[in-house]
């Protein structure tokens, strides 16, 4: 190739390549059908439960320094069931719903931490992370 078409040809490089960074890409930008809204139950072991907490805010932390999530809703929240042992609920949106199914192992290896914490109980297994949806209703007059 000539000297003078590289030089032709450069700025028209360098003009694609701005605006292919310049185009969100779809870990920016998010239709609301495309996230993931969870309630995670922890069922935690008696004794465990301060540890289960650390772990809790490590992952969040964790997943929210990597972009995982959307930053609301987010909620924690801890109870005791019919037999009085303890549990914690969580509320977080994942940014995309293919996010938590391709988690990279720094996130994975926290989620294997938390595995010894809890315990299955009442036929429900120690961490249980159905999928929801905000439901919106008509206002009431």
């Amino acid at each position: 190739m000539a000297k003078s078409h590289i030089r032709t040809m450069l700025p028209i490089f360098v003009l694609i390549l701005l605006a292919g960074a310049l185009i969100p890409t779809k870990k920016r930008v998010h239709a609301q059908n495309d996230t993931e809204t969870v309630i995670a139950t922890y069922r935690v072991k008696q004794g465990k439960e301060d540890d289960l907490l650390k772990l809790l805010a490590k992952h969040w932390s964790t997943i929210h320094r990597l972009g995982m999530v959307r930053d609301q809703p987010h909620l924690v929240l801890r109870g005791k069931d019919d037999s009085g042992k303890t549990f914690f609920v969580e509320i977080l949106t994942w940014d995309d719903s293919e996010t938590p199914d391709h988690a990279p192992a720094e996130v994975r290896a926290i989620w294997k931490d938390m595995e010894p914490l809890v315990e299955s109980r009442d036929g429900h297994p120690g961490i249980d992370y159905p999928e929801v949806r905000v439901v919106t209703y008509p206002a009431v007059p």
